[in-house]
């Protein structure tokens, strides 16, 4: 399976913004976010993103 790069959510960026905080339930960000997360079939994508040897750069 493709590796890509792990993000957090509640992770600090260089500007002090939790990104978890900045997608709010209810919202058509937090919507698209649990769509791509939860029910997109992203098996399309694990061809071209054969890096299980490298892992993600």
């Amino acid at each position: 399976m493709a590796k890509y790069k792990k993000y957090n959510y509640s992770q600090m960026v260089m500007i002090p913004v939790s990104l978890e905080n900045q997608i709010i339930p209810g919202t058509l960000e937090h919507a698209i976010h649990e769509v791509v997360e939860k029910k997109v079939d992203l098996s399309l994508f694990y061809e071209k993103y054969k890096n299980d040897e490298t892992g993600a750069r």
